[in-house]
């Protein structure tokens, strides 16, 4: 792929407002190159904006805003339109028509002729276990089925940048990895931006961008985010998890401590730990509540959005 050919995507202080409400506060980001980028951070952070904006769905504000090359503040952004593809939150194909005619829909306003269809389609098709489905209307799809032909619908005018609004929420296990394993292929050929608050979907990307109160807070690769969290993170087994997890939020250094299963986590910023050995000794003196064995683990993936999270509020 040619340098003129990378799909990159360069904002300088991009502002989105719904009459008085500020949505995008100033967004500063770039992205060079096929990859998958995972947009995360708590509700109302402005993630669906963002991304609408990105494919040109809204207008903005900004010092620059260029996507594939298309700059976002002239009026006409037919040329990113034509090289992006976008799965929004809800399902937006014509439930009348079946899964064939919705694509075949697609490719006619692409013009892709009737062989390149089928053979851009095929592979997706079986891929996906919607082979067997491609006369049924796709309002009569499960949930799963429905994202599932939306990515696809997506994906067949090979995309340059292709945005996805939570596309796995509320689909069942099997669809939300058939969902991935579509991403995957397309992740060295495309640049790939998908909000998602699954922390195996957060952990597969290749970057990470945490969004709170309409601003970039952090980004980065999984591994450098968790690297920069700046905590320690503990476990601690006892007969009553629940209880466990109180007793340890009472020592002054814990920033948090929660039940996982059948033991407490327990959340320690590393500017206030007192260091490992004597946190492990503390939480091994909570035996009012029947502490049976401490230990140290490293930090994951959930530790460290919680980490983001209380940077971000402070």
């Amino acid at each position: 792929m040619s340098e003129a050919d990378r799909p990159q995507i360069h904002l300088r202080r991009l502002e989105k407002r719904f009459g008085a409400r500020v949505a995008l506060a100033g967004v500063d980001l770039d992205l060079d190159g096929a990859q998958i980028v995972g947009v995360i951070g708590p509700d109302g952070a402005g993630k669906t904006t963002l991304l609408r904006t990105l494919v040109g769905l809204l207008e903005c504000r900004a010092e620059r805003a260029t996507v594939l090359g298309v700059d976002l503040l002239a009026k006409d952004v037919r040329a990113l339109k034509a090289r992006a593809g976008y799965v929004p939150q809800t399902f937006s194909l014509h439930r009348d028509l079946s899964v064939m005619e919705n694509l075949r829909f697609t490719a006619r306003l692409h013009r892709l002729p009737e062989a390149e269809l089928q053979r851009r389609v095929a592979p997706l098709l079986e891929r996906t276990g919607l082979a067997p489905f491609v006369d049924r209307a796709a309002g009569a799809l499960s949930g799963g089925m429905k994202q599932k032909l939306a990515i696809i619908n997506a994906l067949l005018p090979e995309p340059a940048l292709l945005v996805l609004d939570e596309p796995t929420a509320g689909v069942d296990v099997v669809a939300r990895a058939e969902i991935a394993t579509m991403l995957q292929t397309r992740r060295h050929d495309t640049l790939i931006l998908v909000s998602t608050s699954y922390l195996d979907e957060t952990a597969a990307c290749d970057r990470l961008i945490y969004l709170d109160g309409g601003r970039v807070v952090a980004s980065g690769t999984p591994v450098e985010l968790t690297e920069a969290a700046g905590v320690e993170l503990y476990r601690a087994w006892g007969p009553t998890p629940r209880a466990v997890a109180q007793a340890a939020r009472r020592l002054p250094y814990v920033a948090d401590a929660y039940t996982t299963g059948c033991f407490a986590r327990v959340e320690v910023p590393l500017a206030r730990s007192p260091g490992a050995p004597d946190v492990l000794r503390d939480l091994a003196a909570l035996d009012d509540v029947g502490v049976r064995f401490v230990e140290q683990v490293p930090v994951d993936t959930e530790a460290m959005l919680l980490a983001l999270a209380r940077r971000s509020a402070a």
